[in-house]
């Protein structure tokens, strides 16, 4: 078992640097999404894939605006609770859950997805490699014409700042957590370079207070919506 995927499995059963994990809202980067495509009218029917989708915040909540979700993570009990929230909320119909890495190929055939969300998943990715596979099962299994939403770490963020200095890994822009964990953290040329084969709508930093690793800071991240050319 590798080690992150381990990380991840004791952080789900007791969150200790990460305490949002357990609260069921969805991402303000999801809410941001959703208005954004009320706006341009896109539609709010088909499927949705949510990438690493934990235990399931965000997946609910696109269920609840109408979508058909595939949830797919490598964590069973994070996906085992999903699925109790998705009976609880009464979205369980829309809700699926599929035990897989996303680094690896996706059980879901080509152009299938109308919409894809990678809230901060991607970036746990240990390797290079692995990222371009999840990038490129992203490509293959969205419609032409489907938008995503891909939220990654600043390096501007004020805590990843000092990892890039004090523990960085063998990769630009990336870093060792202080429990081991590995994150891939991105500038805004290198992101939109990642991402060149679809067509980019929206790219913007945020800035907000949050709470990581028992202490407030300042985080940045990057908030990327983009269009499977048709």
């Amino acid at each position: 078992m590798r080690k992150q995927k381990q990380i991840w499995m004791e952080e789900h059963a007791s969150p200790r640097i990460l305490p949002t994990i357990e609260n069921l809202e969805p991402s303000s980067g999801v809410v941001s999404f959703i208005n954004f495509l009320n706006k341009i009218g896109f539609s709010m029917k088909g499927n949705a894939i949510d990438i690493g989708s934990g235990k399931g915040r965000n997946a609910i909540y696109l269920a609840k605006k109408g979508y058909e979700v595939y949830c797919i993570d490598y964590i069973h009990s994070a996906l085992d609770y999903t699925k109790k929230v998705a009976e609880k909320e009464r979205v369980s119909s829309l809700v699926h859950v599929i035990n897989a890495e996303i680094d690896k190929a996706w059980p879901f055939k080509e152009n299938f997805f109308d919409l894809a969300v990678d809230c901060f998943s991607s970036i746990d990715i240990e390797t290079k490699r692995g990222r371009i596979m999840c990038r490129d099962e992203l490509w293959r299994t969205l419609k032409p014409g489907g938008l995503a939403l891909v939220m990654v770490v600043s390096i501007n963020d004020e805590m990843e700042k000092r990892f890039l200095k004090e523990s960085p890994s063998g990769e630009k822009n990336s870093v060792i957590w202080p429990n081991g964990k590995f994150q891939k953290n991105y500038d805004r040329e290198e992101l939109r370079n990642f991402y060149k084969r679809f067509k980019i709508l929206k790219l913007k930093e945020i800035t907000k207070r949050a709470f990581k690793l028992g202490k407030n800071y300042t985080a940045k991240n990057y908030w990327m919506v983009f269009k499977k050319s048709l």
